[in-house]
């Protein structure tokens, strides 16, 4: 009832809502890793500001604020430029916005926040166009417990892409091709699983226009206006790409030597799913009881399970195959990596499995209640995990 009243009514009211309850929702996580701070950290003087965005400095965001700072030529390890793995528009804007508060990291978390937030309003209006306003609001809550949602307020791209993916479905779904193609260059330009959006807009023609029975029909004009132009309107989406490419041979003269790097520095590359499955079980069983095994290889056993039943559920409730061609192919380059380590990091991208979770929480309430208060406290362990420097990552 509470969610119900809160998101209530439509329209630009209820997005100012919506924005609103995703900014007190970040705010209220900081204000948790604060109290973290002081119950698990060692802050004789007391916390500062400056302890606060430290705290929220882990792992591969100190190589994106090394990129803002630096750029991807000064941004150099062991003399080589590693950092050309890390697409570009986070570390970019982090640059643009700290010539404003004079802070890298605090740019860094103003970005991740706002993005929330507007991420957010656009789920919000995805939730009640595919399914209704109760359904959006469960989903908003449980993106908002999933226990690594914390990263959501990181210096890292989840809340940048969330906001992105989420803009990108809604311009998809209302067929504003020039929406498309802007939105999709920017996922383009924020993370490799940008691309995937190409196979989205290829599923959603050939879904919403009928193509395969234009096709066997032979009917080749309407294909052409229906399916084609509008394809082509977004072909500029792709120019993200292109642009990381381009960085890649401005800085080392190789357009895809983030590819090198990737393999022989991060010890990362595609490989069957199948031998990703098998070292992650290996690892989880072999290791459960310790913290590598709980912070890494026990989450990502169990979210390869809660892929499959969540992509069975999209089936069974006939979701929009554009959600479920992204969802799938997410998943399968998600499971398809030498050394995948950050699984559930790279959940929270992973949008269609949220809008059915919103689905199933309402459909199954009580349930839901319990899944609900079951992830908030996984939240919390894996937050201050992640502040001890755990191996979440």
């Amino acid at each position: 009832m509470a969610l119900k009243t809160f998101f209530g009514g439509t329209g630009r009211n209820r997005s100012i809502r919506v924005f609103a309850g995703a900014i007190l929702v970040r705010l209220l996580v900081y204000l948790v890793s604060v109290c973290v701070m002081a119950i698990f950290g060692d802050y004789g003087e007391g916390i500062s500001f400056c302890d606060f965005l430290e705290a929220w400095k882990r792992w591969d965001s100190a190589h994106y604020l090394n990129i803002a700072e630096n750029g991807y030529a000064g941004a150099i390890e062991d003399g080589k430029h590693l950092f050309l793995v890390f697409f570009p528009l986070y570390p970019w804007l982090i640059r643009a916005l700290h010539m404003l508060v004079g802070d890298y990291r605090l740019a860094g978390i103003l970005i991740s926040t706002v993005c929330f937030g507007i991420g957010n309003v656009f789920l919000d209006k995805l939730m009640r166009l595919e399914f209704g306003q109760e359904e959006a609001g469960r989903a908003a809550a449980l993106l908002a417990v999933f226990p690594f949602s914390f990263f959501f307020g990181s210096i890292l791209t989840e809340s940048l892409y969330f906001a992105i993916l989420s803009a990108f479905f809604w311009f998809l779904r209302k067929h504003r091709w020039s929406g498309v193609a802007a939105v999709g260059f920017l996922a383009c330009l924020t993370k490799v699983q940008g691309v995937l959006l190409t196979l989205c807009v290829v599923a959603e023609l050939f879904y919403d226009q009928h193509g395969f029975a234009l096709l066997a029909g032979g009917k080749w004009k309407s294909f052409a206006r229906k399916i084609l132009w509008p394809g082509l309107r977004c072909v500029p989406m792709v120019g993200g790409i292109l642009v990381y490419l381009y960085v890649n041979y401005a800085v080392e003269g190789d357009p895809l030597r983030f590819l090198y790097y990737q393999r022989t520095h991060w010890n990362n590359s595609l490989t069957p799913i199948w031998n990703t499955v098998s070292y992650i079980r290996t690892y989880a069983a072999d290791g459960w009881f310790t913290s590598s095994g709980m912070s890494l290889w026990v989450p990502e056993l169990v979210l390869f399970f809660l892929y499959l039943a969540v992509i069975a559920y999209g089936f069974r409730k006939k979701l929009r195959p554009v959600y479920m061609v992204y969802l799938i192919a997410f998943f399968l380059l998600t499971y398809s990596s030498t050394w995948l380590i950050s699984a559930g990091r790279y959940t929270l991208s992973a949008l269609p499995l949220f809008m059915l979770g919103g689905k199933y929480l309402t459909d199954h309430k009580r349930a839901g209640e319990i899944l609900l208060a079951v992830s908030l406290m996984l939240m919390m362990v894996y937050m201050i995990g992640c502040y001890q420097w755990k191996q979440i990552m």
